[in-house]
Formats: C-alpha cells, sequence, structure tokens
C-alpha cells in the first residue's frame, strides 16, 4: 500500500482553481476602518498588508451589500460601482504580498447598525438582536430583492479582482438568522427543518453562482453549533453543509456560536450572541465540529478557534481535521504570528491576552488592541 504523506501547513491548497501557497488563513475581521461611505482608507490596507505576509489566504471582512446592513459604521461596502475602485487597491496589495484574496460578502439584518434605510432590521421573524434596531419580518419581495443584492456585491467583487467570495452565513447577520431555529420562525418556504430554513441561503449561492460562474470560488460560513437554548444543532450544521455542497459551494469556513445570552433594555429583549471562545474554553474547542463537516461534506473545510497558540494549528492539519487553519485574534495581537507558527518558533508570538478588547473596541471605533501597540486607539486616517 502506498504511503500517503501527511499534511502540513506548508502545503500548497487549490480551491476551483485558486491557489493558496499555505493552509494559514486570515479570517474575516471587522476593523471599523472603512470610511462612512463604505469606502476603503489606507488604515485598511496598512490593517491588511501587515497580516497577509506569510498567509496562504486573506478573507476581508465582513463587506456589506447594502448600506443598511453594515455592522459597524466603517464596515467596508461592495453596494455600488464606486466603492469597487478602493476594493481593488486592497485586493491588489494582498495579492502582492503572495496571499489569494477572498472577500466576505454579507448583510447584518436584525445585527446591522442603526444607520436607516428599508432592509435595517430585516430578518426572518422579527427577533431583536440589539436594542436600538426594530426587527421586522421579510416579505418575499424583500427576499428576492436581498438575494438579487448579493449577487451584484459578488460581481463587484469579482471586477474588483479577488480571487474568491465568502458568503456570510454564521454569526446571527441575516443568513445565519434564516438557518438557525431560533431566529427563524417562519411558516412559509423559507421556514421549516433546517433544509427550509437553508432556502435562502440556497437563493444566495444560485445567485452568485449564475452571476460569477462555475469556475469562481465561492466559500460559504456558517456556524457549526449554536451554544444558546433553541439555537442550530451540530446536526442541523451537518444537513446545511451538505446542501451547500449539492448546491455548488467550494469551500466551508466554519464557525460557531460560542456562547449567547438574552438581555433586556427600554423594555425590548433581545440577543446578543458571540462567536469568541471565552477566555476558559480550551484551545481547539470547534475542531470536532469542523472535522464532522470535513467528513461529512468532502470538500475543504476552514476552522477556527484559538488555533494560533500550543501548536494547534499544525495538530489541526496533521490530523487531517480540517484543510486550512483560521487565525484570527492572535493575528490582531502579532501581525507576525502567521509567520512564526511557518517557522516553527511559535514560542516568540507575542500572545494574545484573550481580553476581548479588539470586540468591544469595534462598537465604539476603529479597532483595538491591548498588546499591539500599534492599535492602542490612535486615530487612524479615515
Amino acid at each position: 500500500m502506498e504511503e500517503t504523506e501527511m499534511p502540513t501547513l506548508h502545503d500548497e491548497v487549490i480551491i476551483n482553481g485558486m491557489r493558496l501557497r499555505n493552509r494559514i488563513v486570515l479570517p474575516p475581521l471587522t476593523t471599523n476602518y472603512g470610511s462612512p461611505e463604505g469606502l476603503v482608507t489606507d488604515d485598511v490596507i496598512r490593517f491588511y498588508n501587515e497580516r497577509a505576509r506569510d498567509i496562504g489566504l486573506v478573507i476581508v471582512e465582513a463587506t456589506s451589500v447594502r448600506p443598511d446592513g453594515r455592522i459597524v459604521p466603517g464596515s467596508l461596502g461592495l453596494w455600488n460601482e464606486g466603492q469597487v475602485p478602493g476594493m481593488a487597491r486592497l485586493c491588489s496589495s494582498i495579492r502582492k504580498s503572495g496571499a489569494a484574496a477572498v472577500v466576505q460578502i454579507n448583510h447584518a439584518g436584525a445585527r446591522s447598525f442603526p444607520s436607516g434605510g428599508e432592509m435595517q432590521g430585516a430578518s426572518p421573524s422579527g427577533i431583536a438582536l440589539r436594542p436600538d434596531v426594530a426587527p421586522f419580518p421579510m416579505s418575499l419581495q424583500q427576499i428576492n430583492t436581498m438575494v438579487s443584492d448579493f449577487a451584484a456585491a459578488a460581481a463587484r467583487a469579482a471586477s474588483a479582482g479577488f480571487d474568491g467570495v465568502e458568503i456570510h452565513g454564521a454569526h446571527f447577520y441575516l443568513i445565519s438568522q434564516f438557518l438557525s431555529p431560533l431566529t427563524n420562525q417562519r411558516d412559509d418556504l423559507y421556514g421549516g427543518d433546517a433544509r427550509k430554513r437553508a432556502t435562502f441561503a440556497i437563493d444566495v449561492v444560485k445567485a452568485t453562482r449564475e452571476k460569477l460562474g462555475k469556475d469562481y470560488p465561492i466559500l460559504f460560513r456558517l456556524n457549526a453549533v449554536e451554544k444558546v437554548d433553541g439555537g442550530q444543532t451540530a446536526a442541523d450544521a451537518l444537513e446545511i453543509s451538505r446542501i451547500l455542497v449539492h448546491e455548488g459551494v467550494d469551500a466551508l469556513d466554519v464557525s460557531l456560536i460560542a456562547q449567547g445570552s438574552w438581555q433586556e433594555e427600554n423594555g425590548r429583549k433581545f440577543l446578543v450572541p458571540t462567536a469568541a471562545f471565552p477566555k476558559e474554553q480550551p484551545a481547539g474547542a470547534n475542531i470536532p465540529f469542523v472535522a464532522q463537516i470535513r467528513e461529512a461534506t468532502g470538500l475543504p473545510v476552514i476552522g477556527v478557534g484559538k488555533l494560533g497558540i500550543g501548536g494547534m494549528a499544525a495538530k489541526s492539519v496533521e490530523g487531517s481535521l480540517m484543510d486550512l487553519v483560521a487565525i484570527g485574534r492572535q493575528m490582531i495581537a502579532d501581525p507576525e504570528a502567521a509567520g512564526k507558527i511557518l517557522a516553527g518558533k511559535d514560542n516568540e508570538i507575542i500572545p494574545c491576552e484573550e481580553c476581548m478588547a479588539c470586540f468591544a473596541s469595534i462598537r465604539k471605533g476603529p479597532i483595538t488592541c491591548k498588546v499591539n501597540r500599534d492599535l492602542q486607539g490612535a486615530s487612524p486616517e479615515r
């Protein structure tokens, strides 16, 4: 029997023609560095340049398909043609570093920053996800409009030169709200069991594929599990993953909801979910879910969850538990972490302290980091 070489972080990976020089991924990290018009700024370019040097794949942060679907006021946008030149500049700067460049497209739905607009608060069933946005159940016409908006944004991403797009179906943003039984209580074709709740996601994938053609890489990010009462289960995620394979998705980016709670403000009850593992959660806690989805689908799978410490990145791929390793918070704290991991110098990494300052800061302004002196509250060029 011919021996198969053990996979390593240094391996080249190809996803529908997109060539990655290694298995390390910079996941989509919201920076709030974009302009109020959703345009790329010099600070956006600088943030990615500093982190793309040794990365195989850079996934640019959640970029809104509509102005009323931004996560933060400085979210990037691909809702009009005027945003394409800046995105082309960003894409070019990432690719010059040797990394492949993918952009994540998103609408935040009921988690949208309150900036007004017809689809602010759009949701499957009107479940609140922040105290200052009134959610509403989308009509079939509004759903169709949103599907078209996703496809149009994907086409703009391709025209900007990106190697692929990632459709954001995780973290209780709009598509995730449709996928989760907790936030989708519809009784029409867009609600019901896991397969029916995936209808909106399927519509977006199909419309995007129609715009981009069969040879353009489409990734999809989903929750492997939602650790909140009534949330999407691991079994749901497996079924949805198989459906996405059938619909032509080229790779899956597997995240999760690590915890969530219901809060109340001004008489309004709303869900507060987070994808970030709490400090006491061990590294790699999401690996078993990622491995299950990999085995069930046969697609290249990206995993995330404190994989930038303790040799977890190498262990994850060497054990064939995932194909690509996403390193997020550790790359915020130390932009050279990927290079140090690849060089076997994990002991030289400036460790993330898991203080969550990065998550807290983007609600108020640009991203900050307690241990990275370059991200400690300096006013960026906006």
